[in-house]
């Protein structure tokens, strides 16, 4: 606690000393949400309510053009885990801490190291999860390129297994150390300003999971290609994703997919959208060939995208390996002028792959989101949203004992975040 009395003192008089030679950057959130619960389709149990808390606090400052440095510290909290007014959670956190390195050796190259946000494109499939009362954030080091178009390399770490050692004894090291057991992703993102209105990106990474399994292989090892298209014409605007995912999980070979199709016109205050998704599944005669045909997404902010209700957050887990097919429709309502836009949304979700007793219909979701900008940088948001299952997701539902829930659902939320 000491300590971080002492930055909060040294954060203060920095920021004094940033009012006389403005070259400091302040930036601070609080984002708190409130939501009832009732997303385990039955009438009979009580709706869960939680609220939560995110605040982040950041100092940004330029070096002679050459260098950035960047610190955002966060506290990360679901009301009451405490569970007296006397305890303490321990959530101070470093969401993000980097250093940014701008032309070394006059190279048209800046490279960034440390703990960041990764976000490309429509965020499907890098995020920062904005939504999130935690966030997501990387430990690693990344390459930005500017060739006439932009380009990162990056390199991040997940998970490693082994730690720091400082003082290298005897008792500390096995007899041999017979292979690395890390988690990591390498990658790129290449984006291309086709005109004034028109984006095309193109980008690849590999997955890799060190540890083994019995047979030998690794857990993970699996490489995704890409490209996203977004354009504006006149009224219209589309938006085009499509990947290729290869490799092996486990002994398993993986050939999956995923597209991705949007349009929407705007007129005067109003947009109208219909889009779909396919992500690839896995049928049983797949996985019993060791085939896996399940589309991965797991580092998007995949709550934008497939029903604000988050059944199908991490996916291909929450669809049982079977897919996902989403089409949707959209409105949205925008008056000039006003504080207050609503954004509605219905989904018809579906897998990609029947199940073992022949299901295939996750059921629809119905989200309604409005949206009241109080004052500059703070804005309230009321969602609420309703799901009617179908017999696949009544399948999911179905207790140990074998009660089937299959009442609609409802999600309600009401949210204050503040930026300054």
């Amino acid at each position: 606690m000491k300590y971080l009395l002492i930055t909060l003192v040294l954060l203060i008089a920095s920021f004094n000393y940033a009012q006389e030679k403005n070259d400091w950057k302040f930036s601070a959130q609080i984002q708190l949400r409130s939501e009832l619960d009732g997303r385990d389709f039955n009438d009979e149990s009580y709706a869960l309510t939680f609220a939560s808390m995110r605040s982040r606090f950041a100092v940004q400052k330029s070096f002679d053009n050459s260098l950035d440095f960047m610190l955002q510290i966060q506290d990360s909290r679901v009301f009451g885990q405490e569970n007296s007014t006397l305890a303490n959670s321990y959530n101070l956190d470093l969401h993000q801490a980097f250093v940014r390195l701008k032309n070394p050796l006059d190279l048209p190259v800046s490279i960034q190291a440390g703990r960041f946000q990764v976000a490309y494109g429509t965020e499907r499939f890098f995020g920062a999860v904005g939504w999130h009362y935690v966030g997501r954030a990387f430990n690693g080091v990344r390459a930005s390129f500017d060739l006439g178009n932009f380009t990162d390399v990056f390199a991040l770490s997940l998970r490693e297994p082994t730690g720091y050692i400082s003082n290298p004894t005897s008792s500390l090291y096995p007899e041999i150390f017979l292979r690395e057991t890390s988690s990591s992703i390498y990658g790129f993102w290449s984006s291309t300003n086709l005109s004034e209105s028109q984006k095309l990106d193109f980008f690849g990474y590999h997955e890799i999971d060190r540890r083994v399994t019995v047979g030998g292989d690794y857990v993970l090892s699996q490489s995704t290609l890409g490209l996203n298209h977004i354009g504006t014409f006149g009224a219209f605007s589309n938006i085009v994703e499509a990947a290729y995912q290869f490799g092996n999980r486990g002994a398993n070979d993986v050939s999956a997919y995923l597209i991705s199709l949007q349009g929407s016109y705007k007129y005067d205050v109003f947009k109208f959208g219909v889009g779909g998704d396919i992500l690839s599944g896995s049928s049983s005669d797949d996985l019993a060939n060791f085939k896996e045909n399940s589309f991965s997404v797991l580092y998007g902010t995949n709550h934008k995208f497939y029903g604000y209700m988050d059944y199908f957050i991490n996916v291909p887990a929450n669809t049982r390996n079977l897919g996902l097919n989403n089409f949707y429709l959209m409105f949205d309502w925008m008056p000039t002028g006003s504080k207050f836009s609503t954004s509605l949304m219905i989904h018809q979700l579906s897998s990609n792959q029947e199940s073992a007793l022949g299901n295939s219909a996750f059921g629809q979701e119905i989200d309604l989101t409005v949206f009241y900008r109080f004052i500059k940088g703070t804005t309230v948001t009321f969602g609420t949203s309703l799901f009617l299952p179908g017999d696949l997701m009544k399948e999911f539902f179905t207790t140990p004992t074998g009660t089937v829930r299959d009442d609609m659902s409802f999600w309600s939320y009401i949210m204050l975040t503040t930026n300054i």
